[in-house]
């Protein structure tokens, strides 16, 4: 439960540090586990960002004192690529509406560079990494 007195963007903050921290623990583990393919672990670790995703969405919308339709929701899980920069549309002023959307996907890319910095470390430091020979 959210209280009035809740300092939403520290709680954001924490948020958005959260989900590039699982990202990177979501790569350590593919890779510990030498996963390349989606199975449980990865739907787990995937599930796991959404719902830190969406603390993020309840924590936004509480602040800007906005309730979000179920519709809406449903489509943030079915395609957050799509219903997120939607959702920071409708809600931000003209001016913010772009830096909004771009941070998103910024924020995307920084998760999809956490979890591979984190399966890079993982490699490294299990010894996993094979050198290549040089040709010739």
């Amino acid at each position: 439960m959210i209280s009035p007195t809740t300092d939403y963007r520290r709680h954001k903050q924490i948020a958005l540090t959260s989900l590039i921290g699982a990202s990177l623990v979501l790569g350590i583990v593919t890779a510990a586990l030498h996963l390349d393919r989606p199975n449980a672990v990865t739907l787990l670790g995937s599930i796991a960002v959404l719902v830190i995703g969406f603390r993020w969405l309840t924590l936004d919308s509480a602040e800007l004192d906005i309730r979000r339709p179920l519709w809406l929701n449903v489509g943030i899980v079915m395609a957050a690529v799509i219903f997120v920069p939607y959702y920071l549309y409708k809600t931000r002023p003209k001016g913010r509406r772009g830096p909004a959307i771009v941070a998103f996907f910024g924020l995307v890319l920084a998760c999809a560079f956490a979890s591979e910095i984190g399966a890079a470390l993982m490699l490294y430091f299990s010894g996993d990494i094979t050198p290549t020979q040089p040709s010739g």
